[in-house]
């Protein structure tokens, strides 16, 4: 759906319906396939209000285009599976009329009769050969071509040849999927043109490059020490001792900015740099940085990045600390270092 810009978000919604229920009519899916929405041009936006949602859409829409070669033979073989069954139905269609047809006379009204009453038909057939409502053909387009048959010239139904396709359809297809050859992210991408504009991640205007986890990045400064002072202010509030709070104190902060309790369990484990179940102020700050990145509708990271680590966890080589983290051959955290036990991760 290219130039969606030209129209404000009303008119946008409204287009976006009217474009589903169209193809619903005239594609005939289970599932309605997936639609892009974008200006796809190198003109300037009219209406950028979804401006990161055309982003999205572009960086979507070219992982697609990337995993075209990678599933070309998965496609072929769901092709083939279609066919095969769509074989299947038809013949135990047409295995059916044959049945019906009377030996001698009397052919040309039973044979409208059939066609006439071919709903009927298709219901019996689904009940009494288990087939799928969405295998059956389109009745009227089936009832068109039937008229120009000679239905006594149909074939009887041969359960050799059924029971060939259901081998294959069970077993063969299976081992056939085993030796297809897929992608892995050890190949190279597709790369050249449009895709290094778009995949691009070295300047500052690539996908959520300079924004979100990716804000802060390359700067001299810590980002969280942006608005330090407010999340310092709550951290006071929260009676810190011997300079950290432990994990019940900060949940109930935390909750406040009602997350889900696994996507505030992935902060805490992000924040908490050096693994005490406790937060300083530092990691206490990084964690609601964290949780406005959330808010904002930026996905967290799995791994905390080097630029978010606190200046205090870098790494020091005096006391074998690595981003807060000891090392495994010095002194175990379990030990008195925590100042009187750490408390454990708080549960959400």
């Amino acid at each position: 759906m290219n130039k969606a810009d030209q129209v404000d978000h009303h008119e946008l919604m409204r287009v976006y319906g009217a474009l589903m229920w169209s193809i619903s009519k005239v594609i005939s899916v289970p599932e309605c396939p997936k639609v892009f929405v974008g200006s796809y041009w190198d003109q300037q936006l009219k209406h950028d209000l979804y401006r990161k949602l055309f982003e999205k859409e572009l960086q979507l829409l070219f992982d697609d285009l990337q995993d075209l070669p990678k599933n070309a033979a998965v496609r072929k073989i769901n092709d083939f599976i279609k066919r095969a069954r769509m074989a299947k139905i038809h013949a135990y269609i047409i295995s059916s009329l044959k049945a019906d047809m009377p030996c001698l006379i009397g052919k040309s009204r039973k044979k409208k009769e059939l066609i006439r009453n071919l709903p009927t038909m298709f219901k019996r057939v689904q009940e009494e050969h288990m087939v799928s409502a969405s295998d059956v053909p389109p009745i009227n387009a089936m009832q068109e071509k039937l008229a120009l048959c000679d239905f006594s010239k149909f074939p009887p139904l041969k359960e050799r040849l059924i029971n060939a396709v259901d081998v294959m359809l069970d077993k063969d297809i299976a081992s056939l999927v085993a030796i297809v050859p897929t992608g892995t992210d050890s190949e190279a991408p597709i790369s050249g043109g449009a895709f290094d504009d778009v995949k691009d991640q070295v300047s500052p205007f690539g996908f959520q490059r300079c924004e979100g986890v990716d804000l802060g990045s390359g700067e001299p400064e810590w980002i969280v020490t942006k608005e330090r002072s407010k999340w310092d202010a709550i951290f006071r509030q929260l009676g810190p001792i011997n300079g950290k709070i432990t994990g019940s104190v900060a949940k109930k902060e935390m909750i406040k900015s009602r997350l889900t309790n696994p996507v505030l369990a992935k902060i805490w484990r992000l924040a908490d740099v050096d693994k005490d179940g406790l937060l300083d102020a530092d990691e206490f700050a990084l964690a609601m940085h964290l949780i406005h990145i959330k808010l904002d509708g930026f996905d967290l990271p799995e791994d905390l990045p080097e630029h978010l680590v606190p200046p205090s966890k870098k790494y020091r080589e005096s006391n074998n600390v690595f981003n807060g983290r000891r090392k495994s051959s010095g002194i175990s955290d379990k030990s008195g270092a925590t100042g009187g036990g750490a408390e454990a991760i708080p549960s959400y």
